[in-house]
């Protein structure tokens, strides 16, 4: 007996077009995000975050085109453009070949405190020139007492001149640095010293500074300081006062800087806490 054919017959069509074209892809640097902005925005926007954050501090790589272009899932194009923005913001640098470094934001006429510890604090300090005018041991009266949190009587390494951006000739305040009898070793190193001062204490005492207390208030503009600064004596200054202390609480430095008012900046990030 033949066996049954148990095919339906049907016809098969081979090489048949779907119905529906496939739909030409946008650029994903034309692409607005949920937040009506381009993607290459949005990577702005979260590298920028970051580096201020200290994720990328200064002086450290970004990660490759490659690897940002995964991470964000978006074209290396996209990548470029928003490098090419975070380097018209000064915040990195590079060169054809190399790696994408970040960099201290180059400071300008205006002049920023964004600080929020102290290795923030040793890199803000770091980003000025101290062009020393005098060093010399002062005995504290009531009023520089009270100036210092100090008791009437102490000795005092005392410290001044006028700090300056990097590469500026103009300078961004003048300054008095406070160092306790203690520690006034340190004088002798000044000349080749680049960096805060209290590390110099640290470093030559085998202290550690482990709290830095810090005031803002307006205050006159002191009269040696107000020609170089571009202002009038008595005119209204920033004055910010640090006071440096050890682990055992001891004041180890105290530093008074002023700052004309007309071109200042403070800047404090809060955190909720859970």
């Amino acid at each position: 007996m033949g066996q049954r054919n148990t095919s339906s017959g049907t016809p098969v069509k081979t090489g048949a077009r779907s119905s529906k074209a496939t739909p030409r892809r946008m650029p994903d640097e034309l692409i607005a995000g949920a937040r009506g902005e381009p993607l290459y925005g949005q990577v702005v926007a979260t590298l920028k975050a970051e580096i201020l954050k200290g994720v990328y501090p200064v002086g450290t790589q970004l990660p490759s085109e490659e690897l940002l272009a995964q991470r964000f899932a978006v074209s290396r194009h996209t990548i470029r453009e928003a490098l090419r923005r975070l380097r018209d913001a000064g915040l990195i640098a590079s060169r054809r070949g190399a790696a994408t470094t970040v960099v201290r934001p180059a400071v300008g006429g205006s002049y920023v405190h964004e600080i929020a510890s102290i290795n923030d604090l040793i890199s803000f300090v770091s980003a000025l020139r101290f062009h020393i005018d005098s060093v010399e041991m002062v005995t504290a009266n009531a009023d520089l007492a009270a100036r210092l949190g100090a008791k009437k009587g102490e000795k005092w390494l005392r410290i001044d001149g006028f700090r300056f951006a990097a590469e500026n000739d103009d300078p961004a305040c003048w300054m008095e640095v406070f160092v306790h009898e203690d520690y006034a070793g340190v004088a002798r190193l000044l000349d080749h010293n680049k960096g805060p001062i209290f590390e110099l204490i640290e470093t030559l005492y085998g202290e550690r500074i482990v709290e830095v207390e810090q005031t803002l208030r307006t205050s006159p503009m002191p009269e040696q300081a107000a020609a170089t600064l571009g202002s009038e004596p008595g005119e209204t200054s920033v004055e910010v006062i640090r006071t440096f202390r050890t682990a055992t609480g001891q004041a180890a430095e105290v530093s008074i800087a002023h700052y004309p008012a007309t071109n200042f900046t403070f800047s404090m990030k809060l955190r909720r806490t859970r």
